[in-house]
């Protein structure tokens, strides 16, 4: 029997939306994230609460994208070696998201 690839998961190498209940110190501690609304790069994940969220001994990594026209993205799975998650046009948006 073949042995299953293990798949890493890009992660989330600076994060500057300070009101996520995920975000301590600029550091995602989600698990994984999913980014995407198939038209915008959305941190699907954010959540704009006063509650401390995820665990802190993780840094956190991209579980799915719904970009699929990304050059980073094959399958809805992000491809980059990291990505960066900040402010674009007022919304919470994977910075490294560029168009194929």
């Amino acid at each position: 029997m073949a042995a299953t690839p293990v798949i890493q998961l890009p992660v989330i190498s600076e994060c500057v939306a300070e009101s996520c209940a995920y975000n301590h110190d600029h550091t995602c501690h989600a698990v994984a994230i999913t980014v995407g609304d198939v038209s915008d790069p959305v941190c699907d994940t954010f959540m704009d609460a006063d509650m401390e969220g995820g665990e802190r001994s993780v840094t956190g990594r991209v579980g799915a994208c719904k970009m699929a026209d990304c050059r980073h993205n094959t399958g809805l799975e992000c491809h980059a070696p990291s990505i960066t998650v900040g402010y674009e046009r007022e919304q919470v948006d994977c910075l490294t998201y560029a168009r194929a």
